[in-house]
């Protein structure tokens, strides 16, 4: 069973662990430029705030490779290791950036209906999600 997921473009096909946006309604955050959030459709409004994420996931991997060079092209080596060497360059990073700035990490409450739908497949999380943002704007 999978508790956490990883936000993956429309390339992905939809399986367990994987995010992926509603497919045929727009995505990428240049499509909704000059458009009043508040006419979107529900699966409109889940594929903007996807790919906002996305974004913000880009842009700090982006951050990351500036810093740690290993990261531009990571050497060969066995899928584990790969994954040992991003994780250890992120938390590097988290570590000096917290040295720097001492900050406390965020701390929030886990809302209820996350735990009651860990076993939910993944189509049916992106519409609880997608219903849940969608009522609130």
């Amino acid at each position: 069973m999978i508790d956490r997921y990883y936000l993956a473009d429309a390339g992905y096909k939809e399986m367990e662990g994987y995010m992926t946006p509603y497919k045929n309604t727009r995505y990428h955050v240049n499509d909704f430029r000059g458009i009043d959030m508040q006419q979107l459709q529900r699966e409109e409004k889940f594929n903007y705030i996807h790919a906002r994420l996305r974004n913000v996931i880009e842009r700090r991997f982006g951050v990351l490779k500036e810093r740690w060079q290993i990261l531009d092209g990571v050497p060969y080596c066995s899928r584990m290791k790969q994954a040992m060497i991003i994780i250890s360059c992120f938390a590097l990073d988290n570590f000096l950036w917290m040295r720097k700035y001492g900050a406390d990490p965020p701390s929030y409450e886990v809302p209820d209906w996350v735990e009651l739908n860990l076993g939910t497949p993944i189509s049916g999380l992106r519409e609880l999600i997608s219903m849940a943002v969608w009522s609130v704007v």
